[in-house]
């Protein structure tokens, strides 16, 4: 059954169909690992989208309803990830600074790790490792990851080293999301919670795949709205400050939406306005790179020619 929110996804998937074209046309030309890792985090954004806009027609697929879960998380990990390999390219940060970075991700991932073992304590059943399953899906394997990058970097320096900070996340987002994909495709779907009009924001899957969530989407969120205003204060241009709130919205309204059905609506309206700020920065951060790509091609030009050549 179609309402009036069915507008809003469909204005969410045409934006971010457009955003992951011009980004794919980005990272052919300049061929940086954020740019790819954003678009594969855009595709699936665009992808989640679609899916809501398609509930809006002809109501939830079971199957589908699986894979939107999931992806609708890990999108946020992985748009994260990139956001992480654009500072680490940077090389604004010292060693230091990095280490501070990966502990407060670790910190991140253990506290909600922790809160959703204890909000599914009395459910733990159904889990392999018991009440542990969480600590180590996060904990576990995020240290595992440090620990291998520490040893891994043994003997090498300066930016190849630094980039192993984002391979640790980006690693970290895949296997949470395989570990979370795998329980959501044999889980218990509740069907009753499909309701028009309104995004269910995982109220129709399982509480124990559910749980998975957070240690992405706090964690990528995180990182693409820290970065993102990091660079805003540190450069004064706009188009991060752009970034920052679009991931913001997003975030605040999938908080909101989480916290009960009847909120739902929100978070078609937060990924509207999200992903047009977004599409703002990165149009407005491609506009400045072209005109500095140009300077560099006409200084170029101009320091090839014969002596007495320039007007």
């Amino acid at each position: 059954m179609q309402t009036i929110m069915s507008i809003f996804p469909l204005i969410t998937t045409t934006v971010a169909i457009l955003f992951t074209y011009l980004l794919f046309k980005q990272w052919q030309r300049r061929k940086r690992i954020y740019q790819f890792v954003w678009f594969i985090s855009l595709v699936l954004f665009a992808l989640t989208a679609a899916f809501e806009a398609l509930s809006e027609f002809i109501g939830w697929n079971v199957l589908i309803y699986r894979f939107y879960l999931v992806l609708s998380a890990s999108q946020v990990a992985i748009m994260g990830a990139g956001a992480l390999y654009l500072v680490l390219s940077k090389n604004v940060f010292s060693t230091k600074g990095l280490i501070a970075i990966d502990a407060v991700l670790l910190a991140i991932i253990a506290l909600f790790s922790w809160m959703m073992t204890l909000s599914s304590i009395t459910d733990y059943s159904v889990l392999v490792f018991g009440a542990m399953e969480y600590p180590v899906a996060g904990i576990g394997v995020y240290s595992i990851l440090v620990v291998a990058a520490l040893l891994y970097g043994k003997g090498r320096t300066g930016k190849e080293k630094k980039m192993l900070h984002g391979h640790i996340y980006l690693i970290f987002a895949v296997i949470a999301t395989i570990w979370m994909g795998a329980y959501a495709m044999v889980a218990e779907v509740y069907e009753e919670n499909f309701v028009a009009g309104i995004a269910v924001a995982g109220h129709a899957m399982a509480q124990h795949v559910r749980n998975f969530s957070p240690l992405m989407t706090v964690s990528g969120g995180f990182l693409l709205i820290g970065v993102a205003f990091f660079s805003y204060l540190k450069t004064g241009f706009k188009f991060n400050l752009w970034i920052a709130l679009g991931g913001l919205a997003i975030a605040i309204a999938g908080a909101i939406a989480r916290s009960g059905a009847a909120f739902g609506n929100v978070l078609y309206i937060g990924e509207v306005i999200g992903v047009f700020l977004l599409y703002k920065g990165f149009v407005d951060s491609d506009r400045m790179i072209r005109a500095r790509e140009q300077r560099s091609t006409t200084s170029s030009a101009e320091s090839e020619l014969p002596e007495g050549g320039q007007s």
